[in-house]
């Protein structure tokens, strides 16, 4: 039995093969012991735009204040019970980050909708030797363009597509001839990216899995494999307070 199987993994996502790669502690937290803390702020931020930005996008005719209110109504329903000292300052960037992601994307027509019944487009992807598939969801496709887009937004403008977001967007694209691009917003300024080559990070992304599988194999006790591990709290992936409260709840420290 291989080790997804040995604790009942049926599937993994790009998201979380990064999130083992980059904090195998809180990999196992929440996947194998299935405890997870809410995510902060600034996650909630971005699925607040992405509902803001969609309206729009299907909706050619929707005013962008209404895109805005929208988001900020979504984030406020979001973080409705949120400790996160940020919860303010995200708030603040929602509606500028709405409205440059909306100039910038409308350029390009309505998307295609999804599958009936479904808010994303769902796509899976096999990697060699990797016994079960990699599922993920497209934020935005134009099957007219050839085109594959996920929105990132961020305060201050990346200049290049990061290595996590190439491993994400090379199974949004994996065995097929679209081009994948990643739009990043910031509440001023816009810049979208493609994914020139997605058969390297795809390539990096099956390692990372068959190191996840071998791990997986040492035990099917969670705690035990739990003891193998030691958190990172001044990762920005535990920078939740509540994250680093269940984190030393599991870990003792």
């Amino acid at each position: 039995m291989n080790g997804f199987a040995l604790h009942g993994l049926d599937h993994l996502s790009a998201t979380s093969l990064n999130l083992w790669a980059a904090q195998p502690a809180l990999w196992v937290v929440e996947k194998l012991l299935r405890r997870r803390a809410s995510p902060g702020c600034a996650a909630h931020r971005g699925t607040a735009v992405q509902h803001g930005v969609s309206l729009g996008l299907f909706d050619p005719e929707l005013g962008v204040v209404d895109c805005r209110a929208a988001a900020l109504a979504e984030y406020d329903r979001l973080t409705a019970l949120s400790a996160d000292p940020n919860r303010a300052k995200e708030r603040e960037a929602v509606p500028g980050l709405v409205e440059t992601a909306l100039a910038e994307l409308r350029q390009y027509g309505p998307p295609t909708p999804p599958p009936e019944g479904q808010r994303q487009h769902r796509v899976e992807a096999a990697l060699p030797d990797v016994p079960v598939p990699v599922v993920g969801y497209q934020d935005f496709v134009w099957d007219a363009h050839g085109i594959v887009l996920d929105l990132k937004t961020q305060l201050r403008l990346a200049g290049e597509i990061s290595p996590a977001h190439a491993r994400q967007g090379a199974v949004y694209v994996a065995g097929t001839n679209r081009q994948m691009r990643f739009c990043y917003a910031t509440p001023k300024k816009v810049a979208v990216y493609a994914l020139e080559d997605p058969r390297t990070p795809l390539l990096t992304l099956r390692h990372v899995a068959l190191r996840l599988e071998r791990f997986l194999h040492l035990s099917r006790d969670p705690q035990e494999l739990v003891g193998l591990l030691c958190p990172d709290f001044e990762s920005f992936w535990w920078s939740a307070p509540e994250a680093r409260a269940l984190g030393r709840d599991v870990y003792g420290f």
